[in-house]
């Protein structure tokens, strides 16, 4: 369910700040302090720019509008109308959630500046160039430290862009948790050399301070981002705290090379960020799930809506909805590879959702705790309960809802059959 999308943010959320520096809005701008950055970074990363990077200035509403143009680009309305009824019967998502509206109000709200891959610029908000703490008690040189962050975080981005081709690799796909994995590297990247840019370098002592300050930052963002819901957040803050803990580990072991070495070998699934030997030492790539004959399921009057991959982390947050943390995370660490097809028809939604697990006996947790959650999700709900089946065969499990359950028991044979298991390849 993953929103991936081609710019890339600094949150204020992450301890970004605001700029002192003197702008014009919607014009491009530069100057001695710019350019200094840009050759700190380009000595720091061991990259050169090959090209300029336009900066420009815009307004809150202006940065909106930016957003939802975007949005569209690459999703359009109607996909995120989908995304939220598919999300929403699954149960990661609130009942009418107004997703591109949650979306924007974020963004317009916490994003300190972005990288836009796509058009290969970098874009401040007004407020923050024109240094909106100037009248603030804190110092004009802790803003101007943190505006130098801000910079050299999304001149990170451009750095990225014009080695490692981020555009391409970075669009909306049915292979999300992948995507988001991939993102998690260059939001890793991009604040451990802000940090580490800002303080002269990143010892393994310093590491560790800036893996602790992301971390309290994102459990203050928790705290107070109540009014877009959970999912969302997550996958948003996950790009960083994850990212930097797997760059903290690269840099440490290699040096920035291992951190280059991330864009040519990357991680393939949130599981392999969230544990980090999976992916450093015994590697542990994800299952492919192939999922074929769904028509036998689904008649022609339904529609497909969705298909893609929800990876442990929105196994995870799912679960987190319905049970404890603890429990939450421990049934998502058993995660080897799923598949979520949605369907509509007039005002009815369905699902598929194939998964297999690393053991039997994970794959058990998983089918007692998923049905926990079937019976909260329709608890008092009389013959609806009827219409939700999970089943599990051997590492696999599979989970149908909006279906009749009589229905989908003379169907189902035929995709279990046909459900086809790959490990995945970078």
């Amino acid at each position: 369910m993953a929103l991936r999308s081609l710019f890339f943010l600094c949150l204020l959320v992450i301890g970004a700040g605001c700029s002192s520096y003197s702008v014009v809005s919607g014009r491009a701008f530069g100057g001695g302090r710019f350019a200094e950055i840009q050759a700190g970074l380009a000595v720091l990363r061991g990259l050169d720019f090959k090209g300029e990077v336009p900066v420009e200035v815009q307004g809150k509403e202006e940065i909106r509008r930016y957003f939802a143009s975007s949005l569209e680009q690459e999703y359009g309305d109607e996909k995120l109308r989908n995304m939220a009824l598919a999300y929403a019967k699954l149960g990661l998502y609130p009942e009418a959630l107004d997703l591109k509206k949650s979306l924007l109000d974020f963004y317009t709200v916490q994003v300190a500046a972005f990288y836009d891959a796509r058009a290969k610029k970098l874009v401040l908000p007004e407020d923050l160039a024109a240094g909106i703490l100037s009248g603030a008690e804190e110092p004009a040189g802790l803003r101007t430290m943190m505006g130098d962050m801000v910079l050299a975080h999304e001149l990170t981005h451009a750095l990225q862009d014009q080695h490692f081709s981020l555009e391409d690799r970075l669009r909306p796909s049915s292979e999300d948790d992948r995507t988001l994995a991939f993102h998690a590297v260059a939001e890793g990247d991009a604040t451990v050399a802000g940090f580490a840019y800002l303080f002269r370098g990143a010892d393994d002592k310093f590491l560790e301070l800036i893996n602790q300050t992301v971390q309290d930052s994102i459990r203050v963002a928790r705290s107070t981002l109540t009014d877009t819901p959970e999912a969302v957040v997550e996958e948003l803050l996950f790009q960083y705290y994850g990212g930097v803990s797997l760059v903290s580990r690269a840099l440490r072991d290699q040096g920035w090379s291992g951190v280059n070495l991330l864009y040519s070998i990357p991680p393939l699934s949130t599981e392999q960020i969230l544990h980090p030997e999976k992916f450093f030492e015994l590697i542990d790539p994800p299952t492919r799930v192939g999922l074929k004959g769904l028509s036998g399921l689904f008649r022609p009057d339904w529609r497909e809506i969705e298909n893609n991959v929800l990876g442990e982390l929105m196994v995870q947050v799912l679960f987190r909805r319905f049970v404890a943390e603890a429990e939450a995370q421990r049934i998502a660490e058993g995660w080897d590879g799923d598949r979520f097809v949605a369907f509509q028809r007039e005002q009815e939604t369905a699902f598929v959702w194939a998964t297999v697990w690393d053991s039997l006996r994970d794959a058990q947790e998983f089918l007692r705790g998923y049905s926990e959650i079937l019976g909260k999700k329709y608890a008092g709900s009389g013959p609806r309960a009827a219409y939700a089946y999970a089943e599990q065969r051997d590492r696999r499990v599979m989970v149908v809802e909006g279906l009749e359950k009589s229905y989908i028991r003379e169907r189902i044979e035929k995709i279990w059959q046909e459900m086809e298991l790959k490990e995945e390849k970078s």
